[in-house]
């Protein structure tokens, strides 16, 4: 059985050299602690004359079970090449190398990223080139979280002398830094994001995008910033930016790195492969929080749609590996790669749910059609700005009519339609229609908002729109404009009222601002139950007085800045 792997840049070695790596990678070490003084001095002659950088991984028997030529590129491709059973590992692993430069021992940020993954107990590097004073320059390392570059130094000096450290004297005691963990229950996330020139407005940003994270049941743990420049087509980032970033995710522990931009399939591949990190942009991050809200058939399949309307693009082949031939003159060759298959069979599981989607728009029209008789509200907004709790404050006096209203983003997903009535002293009370409506965001994802088309019509179609706004948010105004737009950009035509919402929680300078804009704004408190009378009594003004002016011929809503 091999008991090492020759790995990286091995293409173009000699027969002789290939010999020589190979008895190298044979040489036995220490066990548990130091290395064998001779191979080093071997593996330094090695270097200068394939000029290319060496790296040996020892197991705790002092066995070399990896020899990797070349720089550390891929941690993936480095663990793959390990023994994965237990017996092998026991002791931890330690990691020799030998970095190939004519100035000397300099530290390579993306090696000491890459190094990190494999949580070595030590790191021996040492200069292929002996100084003037016949000394062979070497540092040892130990991984340590709280360090800038993620390595603390132990000793430096003479390799002769740090091959002797006994790893069992308590001079290196356990590494703190370990990899990041998958299998735990809350995952960890590094956000990585783009900041513009203005503070407030990025702050925002930040936090909203923080709340996503909590909201897709994972844990924030670091954020990255870049401020927005030239930007590099390639990665969005700049190269120094992600080494910093692909540090910090091992730093910290994280298992995925999130953005704050839209990615396209070159540039996540790009991040992928630079990080050494699964990475997940903002749209695929509210798809996500989409597929963990739905709950209902329709639900579902709208979120499906629009998952493999994302996906498509994406998808990463196996390349000519995969294929199938043709069985007559003419076809027989690479054929078909299962990329192709994939991309295939996802356009036809589209097609099937569009044709879906299109009898739950018929259902939903006829649905529609037997409430003519009744007037229609549809209370929108920004998420999270208390669209449910007003629905419920309205219209929830039976447990069985309330919807679920927590503090959380896009808590509800499927659109849910209540009866309202309105008393009256002696008469028949007035009845009209309330339909709570998913709740909109910034940049929402163009495959979600065409999959949730069917959804988005009731909105459309209501005879007003209730546009709730959050006054105790800080981006409440930036909210507000938000939700105009996208409603514009939908065709909606409905009148629209503002309804600030949560009064007994904001300043009173945000209440003077929103009257400034719009002096029609209805105030309320939808927990406390402030404003509601006042709600009800326009809307009876608005559908069922006679005598009074209605609102439902007025004009476009006021511009609300940006």
């Amino acid at each position: 059985m091999k008991q090492a792997h020759l790995g990286g840049r091995t293409r173009g070695l000699r027969p002789g050299q290939q010999r020589q790596l190979d008895r190298l990678s044979h040489r036995r070490h220490p066990e548990g602690s130091g290395a064998d003084l001779l191979t080093l001095e071997r593996m330094a002659g090695l270097v200068q004359e394939l000029e290319q950088s060496m790296h040996l991984v020892l197991d705790g028997r002092g066995l070399c079970r990896l020899l990797w030529l070349g720089p550390l590129q891929s941690s993936e491709a480095l663990r793959q090449h390990l023994p994965q059973a237990p017996r092998r590992r026991g002791g931890g692993w330690r990691l020799l190398s030998c970095p190939f430069s004519r100035h000397g021992l300099h530290q390579d940020m993306a090696e000491a990223v890459i190094a990190l993954d494999l949580n070595p107990i030590c790191w021996l590097r040492f200069a292929p080139v002996p100084a003037r004073d016949g000394l062979r320059n070497a540092e040892l390392l130990q991984p340590d979280r709280e360090e800038a570059h993620g390595w603390r130094q132990l000793d430096q000096g003479d390799l002769r002398h740090l091959c002797q450290q006994d790893l069992n004297s308590g001079a290196i005691t356990t590494p703190e830094l370990s990899p990041a963990s998958a299998g735990t229950a809350i995952e960890s996330v590094l956000l990585l994001t783009l900041t513009s020139g203005e503070a407030d407005r990025s702050e925002r940003e930040l936090a909203e995008l923080e709340g996503l994270v909590r909201s897709a049941g994972a844990q924030p743990v670091a954020v990255v910033t870049q401020r927005a420049g030239s930007a590099n087509p390639q990665t969005l980032w700049g190269t120094g930016k992600l080494q910093e970033a692909a540090l910090e995710v091992r730093r910290r522990g994280a298992s995925l790195v999130v953005t704050d931009r839209e990615l396209t399939p070159v540039q996540a591949r790009n991040l992928e492969r630079l990080l050494a990190c699964p990475v997940s942009d903002r749209s695929e991050l509210i798809l996500d929080i989409f597929a963990q809200r739905a709950g209902s058939a329709a639900g579902r399949l709208q979120v499906e749609l629009a998952q493999l309307r994302y996906r498509l693009p994406r998808l990463l082949g196996r390349g000519r590996s995969l294929s199938r031939q043709g069985g007559g003159i003419g076809t027989r060759g690479p054929g078909e790669t299962q990329l192709e298959k994939d991309r295939r069979a996802i356009s036809r599981r589209i097609d099937r749910l569009l044709r879906d989607q299109q009898q739950l728009q018929q259902h939903r029209s006829r649905l529609r059609d037997q409430r003519r008789g009744l007037p229609r509200v549809a209370l929108v907004g920004y998420t999270n700005a208390g669209k449910s709790s007003l629905l419920n404050a309205l219209c929830g006096r039976r447990e069985s009519d309330r919807v679920l209203a927590e503090n959380k983003l896009f808590a509800t997903l499927d659109p849910t339609t209540r009866r309202l009535d309105l008393p009256q002293p002696g008469q028949r009370p007035d009845r009209l229609l309330i339909t709570d409506t998913v709740g909109f965001i910034r940049d929402l994802p163009k495959p979600l908002v065409e999959a949730f088309r069917a959804t988005l019509e009731e909105a459309l179609d209501a005879d007003v729109l209730l546009v709730v706004v959050d006054l105790a948010d800080p981006d409440w105004s930036g909210q507000l404009s938000t939700v105009h737009r996208l409603l514009d950009s939908l065709g909606s035509t409905a009148m629209r009222r503002v309804v600030a919402n949560q009064i007994d929680r904001c300043p009173l300078d945000a209440v003077e601002t929103i009257r400034r804009q719009d002096a029609q704004t209805l105030f309320l408190s939808a927990k406390r139950g402030d404003g509601l009378r006042g709600l009800q009594d326009w809307l009876r003004e608005q559908f069922f007085d006679p005598g009074a002016e209605s609102d439902l011929d007025a004009g476009p809503p006021p511009e609300w800045p940006s």
